[in-house]
């Protein structure tokens, strides 16, 4: 008899519940809303039933009644049963084990199960002949079979990408043109959020008939290329050496190690280079590009190679034929007074000050950009104007340990200037930074018409070191080599390393 089966059902499902109560407190796991809300219906229904059928106090229902609330409490203890094996096929194997099982094939698989106990419950329960009602309700069918089209289109389509498995929740894609990360899929429509945090959902026939873009498949790491149009004027082994070196400078992004910079193309006077990059996460690549080409802007200004207008649309402006001269004056003006107020170049005349501020050149460095490394050759000396900088010194296990900071007025390099030493530590810009770089040729072509100020030159270094906190307890490299040699060999060496008289 159905009834018997029917209250074997909900006996199960008042089982269920008590093991996946119990379950949930032993994993220490909240039980999701709708599983909850299943559960309290089925605990009303099936007690309210029980307590209405065991009390001869209350009316007695019909055999029609009794078998519509039997079969009441009967759907609500199967979808019971189902949603709590569902919760722990997710709980368990999913979210513990990282099976992937698609949720909404769960209830899919779930809705199946619930249709085809409903019809056989129709058929046996009610005595209700299928082909008869099937034979009678065409032409309802059809119009709910046209009304249905597009529902049982994505269905099916939300299928076979499940099958398929293209992407996964929280892969980054690009569908349809668009692009962001997978945050939800269900039976109807797959959710994306952009890199602007909007949301966008698209049905699943549109996405089975789009072009997939999956950029977390097979790895996480991808390869990014940015490109830059620069004149035809620059050796190609000039700019690529440039931006190779500005890109080797970032801790976060390493280059591809066969593309790394290369030329693309050549047309119109202008040259193409592509500088290519790992990318370990999608998520980081507006971040990663624009810390890539604010380097490679930074190194291109400093060699002086300008990026083009890519329009071509130039604007005739009427300048002075003296314009470029003017500017040139400023520039050196602007030099000569931040050098004289340097009270550590005071032993230097203003005609010689002047002498050596149009033979020197200014350069800026963005923040976390190295101005020199420790064991590089160096032959110049490095005076701040403007920001910041950190000394990092290689210790004996080889790790980079922080030394100083240095500020505006603060200089480094002085021994790669004065001795041709490889750089004693390494110097990383904390902001964007402006430095002076006086060069080798131009201090020897000043000390070659005075070959004086060499000695008062020493002794103002010296005395500006003494300002300047070491770490890790050690001289200054001037200090050092004074002890070591005595002053006058000092300043011998320096003599013949400059080749000043």
């Amino acid at each position: 008899m159905p009834f018997a089966w029917m209250l074997n059902v909900v006996w199960i499902a008042l089982a269920t519940i008590a093991v996946v109560v119990f379950l949930s407190r032993l994993i220490k796991t909240k039980l999701p809303f709708h599983l909850l809300g299943s559960i309290f219906l089925t605990l009303v229904v099936s007690q309210g039933l029980h307590f209405w059928l065991n009390n001869p106090d209350l009316p007695t229902l019909t055999d029609t009644q009794r078998t519509v609330w039997l079969a009441v409490a009967f759907l609500l203890g199967l979808s019971t049963i189902l949603r709590a094996i569902k919760w722990l096929l997710l709980e368990l194997l999913v979210q513990r084990r990282g099976v992937k099982i698609p949720p909404f094939l769960l209830d899919i698989t779930e809705w199946f199960i619930l249709i085809i106990v409903i019809l056989a419950m129709i058929r046996l329960v009610f005595g209700v002949e299928l082909t008869t009602l099937l034979v009678t309700s065409t032409v309802a069918s059809a119009i709910i079979g046209l009304a249905l089209q597009d529902t049982l289109g994505n269905l099916i389509s939300g299928i076979s990408l499940q099958v398929e498995a293209p992407f996964a929740v929280d892969d980054w894609v690009e569908i349809d043109g668009i692009e962001g990360i997978i945050v939800r899929q269900n039976w109807r429509t797959l959710t994306l959020r952009t890199r602007e945090d909007h949301r966008v959902m698209l049905t699943n026939s549109t996405v089975a008939k789009s072009k997939i873009i999956n950029y977390s498949r097979p790895t996480n790491n991808q390869i990014q290329t940015v490109y830059l149009t620069l004149s035809e004027s620059f050796s190609p082994n000039l700019v690529k050496g440039i931006l190779i070196e500005a890109v080797l400078g970032l801790d976060d992004v390493k280059l591809h190690p066969r593309l790394r910079s290369h030329v693309v193309s050549m047309q119109d006077g202008c040259v193409t280079y592509g500088l290519s990059y790992w990318l370990d996460d999608y998520s980081d690549k507006v971040i990663a590009r624009d810390k890539v080409l604010t380097r490679a802007w930074f190194g291109l200004h400093r060699a002086g190679i300008a990026i083009p207008d890519p329009t071509g649309d130039y604007r005739v402006a009427l300048v002075p034929e003296d314009a470029a001269q003017r500017s040139r004056e400023a520039q050196q003006a602007k030099l000569f007074a931040q050098m004289q107020s340097l009270d550590w170049l005071d032993v230097l005349s203003e005609s010689q000050l002047h002498h050596l501020a149009n033979r020197t050149a200014v350069f800026t460095y963005t923040s976390g950009e190295h101005l020199v490394k420790q064991g590089e050759s160096g032959d110049s000396l490095f005076i701040i104007t403007k920001g910041s900088v950190s000394v990092y010194v290689r210790s004996a296990d080889g790790r980079s340990v922080y030394a100083n900071k240095l500020a505006t007025g603060d200089f480094f390099g002085e021994m790669s200037l004065l001795t041709g030493e490889a750089r004693s530590a390494s110097i990383r810009a904390n902001e964007e930074t402006d430095v002076i770089v006086i060069g080798k040729e131009a201090f020897a072509n000043v000390l070659t018409q005075d070959p004086t100020i060499l000695d008062r030159f020493v002794t103002a270094l010296e005395r500006r070191q003494e300002g300047i906190s070491q770490s890790l307890q050690q001289d200054s490299a001037l200090r050092r080599q004074e002890m070591e040699n005595g002053r006058d060999a000092f300043i011998q060496r320096i003599r013949r390393y400059l080749r000043v008289p």
